[in-house]
């Protein structure tokens, strides 16, 4: 048989398929999978799963990034070989199909035999050409065609529908992908009058024509999803954006109904579609009392949840307090990063949920190397945070004078922490981005988590020990914020003084094999408990559990700030 794979450029669509797979999938099947660039970049994001792949072509097959990333590979196409999976009914979370499913003629039977494989819940993920493109339509009535030996079935808009809901799946959402500039414009001006005779509705001839490829998700369910908008105006987007909100709306994007939108500083209300429960969450947002009611009320006329995210001690900005704590109480509920935060936020809002900060990706360990060279790459990276190095720097200088030689730090945002440095042996690095941050913090070996003892500090998470954890990365830490998550000589070391501190560093730096030991177990931690793909549901789950009590909600409103309900 020959071998034939669709060119380049439409393998770079099949990437977009990496975005819609549920995160915590247990067993997923993968059609088609090329160089393994969703399996490997999928496994990062989700270890735990079972990832299998069909691949006709041989020399993709075998690639070393299938071999690494993916459990199982047959060398195939999607009506071959099939039976060697011996794949039982019901017990797989996700089907993906690329460009492959055009390549077969009768689509719908290959669906429908597979679906059996799907849970209750299993989902369908595949991307098509559209046969109804406005390039093929033109090519088309100039005489000339895309005469494929690959392709063996068209898709239209319509026809794609009807595949999936012959095969028993229910298509929940589609997607377009296609270039709309002025030559679509110019064909559409050109088509307008053989539009109008045919009686064809002009917009859905735009929108059906201006696609070049569908992207498909459809679910086993015959339930129809529960539709949710979770709209986000991000008020601080260089302090926890990612962690806090783009991460996390990444994720809940990949559950059927739901669909994610955030913005920096300005939100637009007329953004809901029919059906969809809506929930507008404010982050980091100073709301001023009483100039800010007009912006709650909006959200109220429009049917919003109205949710406050902080993951930082408000106690750090008066201006919360100058405004009567309208951030909290002029909302429906709160979500937070830490216990002890949501106890001191519960005095202004009763309703309030922690949400912890996790890891959204995991890098092999394999990709690390103890040491990164002839150097022990110390990491400090923090914001404000004098207070609490300003006793161990002492310590630190005397380290560096005797292992001069075998040590340098490498330092992010904190000018003054590097200025202290008695050593050329560092580098600085201004604030950054946070894949320029995990980049930097992946280089390093050891890293130092200081922490004084004082409310504001009480309240952080531990986000910096789990990043630390995941890319293998040894932590010496304070038992402010970090004693709950660091098992003591097994996933990092705590100090409680300053000569205990000492004590430790020096250890650290001079056993290799224990600080390599501990590197081990704290990313094996992290990978088991701290990976956003095994808690991303949570945040939909509470978000339609509020909505389902928002008549309550609303008399909680209105009874701690009833100027909201005057008008």
């Amino acid at each position: 048989m020959t071998q034939t794979r669709f060119n380049s450029s439409e393998n770079s669509i099949h990437q977009e398929l990496l975005k819609f797979i549920p995160a915590d999938a247990k067993v997923i099947i993968e059609f088609g999978c090329g160089n393994g660039t969703i399996a490997s970049q999928y496994k990062q994001i989700n270890p735990h799963c079972y990832y299998i792949a069909i691949e006709s072509n041989p020399d993709f097959a075998k690639n070393s990034v299938l071999q690494v990333d993916i459990d199982k590979i047959v060398v195939g196409n999607l009506q071959q070989n099939i039976s060697t999976l011996n794949i039982q009914p019901e017990t797989v979370d996700c089907l993906i199909y690329g460009l492959d499913l055009m390549a077969i003629a009768d689509p719908t039977a290959v669906l429908k035999y597979h679906q059996s494989w799907l849970k209750n819940d299993g989902q369908v993920l595949a991307i098509v050409q559209n046969v109804q493109h406005w390039h093929r339509i033109f090519n088309l009535l100039k005489g000339g065609w895309e005469n494929s030996e690959i392709i063996r079935h068209w898709f239209s808009l319509e026809s794609l529908k009807s595949c999936f809901a012959n095969a028993g799946l229910q298509v929940y959402e589609i997607q377009t992908r296609g270039e709309k500039g002025e030559e679509f414009q110019r064909f559409l001006q050109v088509t307008e009058g053989l539009v109008d005779a045919l009686g064809l509705d002009s917009k859905k001839f735009a929108t059906q024509t201006a696609a070049e490829y569908f992207i498909a998700r459809a679910t086993k369910s015959p339930i129809p999803p529960r539709r949710l908008l979770i709209q986000t105006i991000i008020m601080d987007p260089k302090v926890c954006g990612t962690v806090r909100v783009l991460e996390p709306d990444r994720f809940s994007a990949t559950i059927p109904g739901v669909r994610t939108f955030s913005t920096a500083k300005t939100a637009d209300l007329n953004i809901g579609l029919p059906q969809e429960e809506k929930v507008f969450i404010w982050q980091r947002t100073i709301l001023n009392y009483p100039s800010d009611f007009h912006k709650l009320k909006s959200l109220l006329k429009k049917g919003y949840l109205i949710v406050a995210e902080i993951d930082d001690n408000p106690l750090r900005r008066p201006e919360y307090a100058e405004n009567n704590y309208l951030s909290y109480r002029g909302c429906h509920c709160v979500q937070t990063s830490t216990p002890s935060l949501a106890n001191f936020l519960r005095q202004y809002n009763p309703n309030v949920v922690v949400f912890y900060n996790q890891l959204a990706r995991i890098v092999p360990l394999s990709e690390h190397t103890f040491p990164h060279n002839k150097y022990l790459t110390i990491f400090f990276g923090a914001v404000n945070r004098e207070a609490d190095w300003k006793e161990i720097m002492p310590i630190i200088n005397q380290v560096l004078s005797d292992y001069q030689d075998k040590i340098r730090f490498k330092v992010i945002h904190d000018q003054l922490f590097f200025e202290s440095l008695n050593t050329a042996n560092k580098e600085f690095y201004p604030f950054c981005s946070y894949d320029k941050y995990l980049e930097i913090l992946g280089s390093c070996d050891l890293g130092l988590l200081p922490l004084n003892d004082n409310p504001i500090n009480q309240m952080k998470s531990d986000l910096k020990f789990v990043e630390c954890a995941g890319y293998g990365i040894t932590v010496l830490a304070s038992p402010i914020v970090y004693q709950d998550s660091i098992l003591d000589g097994k996933t990092g070391l705590i100090y409680h003084s300053v000569s205990d501190f000492a004590r430790k560093f020096r250890q650290l730096i001079t056993d290799e094999n224990f600080r390599k030991k501990i590197a081990i177990n704290a990313y094996d931690w992290v990978e088991n408990n701290r990976l956003l793909s095994q808690h991303y549901r949570q945040r939909r789950d509470w978000y339609l559990q509020m909505r389902d009590e928002l008549p309550r909600l609303n008399e909680e409103l209105k009874n701690r700030v009833p100027e909201l309900f005057d008008d």
